[in-house]
């Protein structure tokens, strides 16, 4: 009978302990490369003791669902929300255009409430206590200022392009663009600037707005939107982080340092990763897609060291049938195996069995993979990639030579990066070369990477820093304990 106080007053301080503890609402942008990031930082705020309540357009909220079905939550910890972001049903969650003006006044309400909860998650997690929006959704933290409420903004793409975005007033003082971001001055080398003296030049005609947008008053409401939330994360945000790391654009942060009084501070804490934290369960990626991992790593398990040829195009790129025509042909005259994500949508709405049947060859096709765990296994010996930054991230930490064949958006800048700067890859086309580009252009490409050897020797040096930076006294790890702590207060 003595010790039933003693338990009880146990139970009564770790449910205390619980309500007191620290809770994150996370909010990204709706798109698959900034989902994934914002639920990596999800799980080291958990992994510290913290609550987190994470936060998808309901459209994102189900096929995160859906394809994590077997991932552990967190224990309790980890709450999915789903918030509607106010587009009709039957229209397209990929019109980024539309979705930018819909979740503007369908969100915050959902906001209001969630922030508002008396009773916290139904988890016994607690009222929120801090919150993290994407710079690309940075509206949301008005919500979070009234109520006084500590607050970060993050950017889960290169500290370059969010550099590109908050100095955009400059370019225009400069005449590189316009008052609505198109290049004033055509032609590469008349289109080209820098940042600083000390950072490579960039392109304006494929600043992140500029291209494949479908039409120039696209373009013009996609600048307005990118510069006003870069703007406002900046200046409405306790902290302004990036997932990059310091070593990996040491040009932006010197850049930067040196303009301190006059731009606002980009904290580095990348690379951010998920999979090798040790769980007894999987944890949730936050693939919109359930990937396929057993079949992955046993195709990959039964080939040599260095000989497979990685090709995955992210989440929103599209390709003609005359492209994925010549793309499969080059992939099955190779020679090389081969795993080709040919995910939904990928093709458009087009039927992709007989492409499969006719190029599938040593290689193996799957609809979604496990990026991470793909390239990090020793077969891989290059990734065919959009560039989009976390795939840019992820073949870079994982020490693995890149292919170049962006789509749209920022993807163009992390290619003269991942080419012209950090010389790990090459271009499949150039800006010049147009159209469809031919099976012989691709496979000449593919062989050229495979088989340069400096590529291989930097890429994996390059890997070494990204390590380093997350690892003992690396500056990302550092700048992401100061920032969790301050959260946590």
């Amino acid at each position: 009978h003595k010790t039933a106080p003693l338990l009880c007053g146990c139970a009564f301080v770790r449910s205390l302990l619980e309500t007191m503890a620290p809770h994150a609402l996370l909010l990204p942008y709706p798109a698959q490369g900034h989902v994934i990031p914002f639920m990596e930082l999800a799980h080291l705020l958990l992994d510290r003791g913290f609550a987190v309540t994470f936060v998808n357009t309901e459209f994102n909220h189900r096929r995160v669902v859906d394809s994590a079905a077997a991932a552990a939550a967190g224990g309790g910890r980890l709450r999915l929300v789903g918030v509607a972001d106010g587009m009709g049903d039957g229209e397209d969650h990929d019109n980024l255009v539309r979705l930018n003006v819909a979740m503007q006044e369908a969100v915050p309400p959902q906001l209001d409430a969630l922030l508002d909860g008396a009773a916290g998650d139904g988890e016994g997690n607690g009222r929120v206590t801090c919150v993290v929006v994407d710079v690309g959704m940075s509206w949301a933290l008005d919500a979070a200022n009234r109520r006084g409420l500590p607050t970060a903004a993050l950017w889960p793409a290169s500290a370059a392009v969010l550099a590109v975005l908050l100095g955009a007033k400059k370019l225009i003082r400069d005449g590189v663009i316009d008052d609505d971001g198109a290049p004033l001055l055509e032609g590469e080398e008349k289109s080209s600037f820098r940042l600083a003296e000390s950072t490579p030049p960039m392109d304006a005609t494929f600043l992140a707005w500029n291209y494949m947008m479908g039409s120039r008053d696209a373009a013009r409401t996609v600048y307005h939107y990118l510069t006003a939330t870069a703007w406002a994360a900046a200046a409405k945000a306790d902290v302004l982080l990036c997932n990059t790391f310091e070593d990996l654009e040491p040009d932006v942060f010197a850049a930067a340092a040196q303009q301190q009084h006059s731009a606002p501070s980009i904290i580095p804490i990348g690379p951010l990763r998920t999979w090798q934290r040790e769980a007894a369960a999987p944890a949730v990626v936050g693939h919109f897609w359930r990937a396929d991992e057993d079949a992955c790593l046993a195709f990959l398990d039964a080939q040599p060291h260095g000989s497979v040829v990685y090709v995955a195009f992210g989440s929103l790129t599209v390709m003609s049938p005359a492209q994925l025509e010549e793309l499969g042909a080059a992939l099955g005259s190779s020679g090389r195996p081969f795993l080709w994500v040919l995910r939904p949508g990928l093709a458009g709405a087009r039927p992709v069995a007989d492409l499969v049947a006719r190029h599938g060859g040593r290689g193996k096709v799957v609809r979604w993979a496990p990026q991470e765990r793909v390239l990090a296994h020793p077969a891989v010996g290059c990734f065919l990639t959009h560039c989009g930054w976390n795939s840019t991230l992820e073949g870079v930490r994982a020490g693995v030579p890149l292919l170049c064949w962006p789509y749209f958006t920022d993807q163009f800048a992390n290619q003269t990066y991942i080419c012209d700067v950090w010389r790990v890859g090459l271009r499949v086309a150039t800006a010049e070369d147009g159209g469809v580009v031919s099976r012989e252009r691709i496979l000449e490409r593919l062989e050229s990477v495979m088989g340069d050897g400096g590529v291989k020797e930097r890429v994996q040096r390059l890997k070494g820093l990204a390590e380093r930076s997350m690892s003992g006294e690396g500056r990302s790890l550092k700048n992401l304990e100061v920032f969790i702590d301050a959260m946590g207060k």
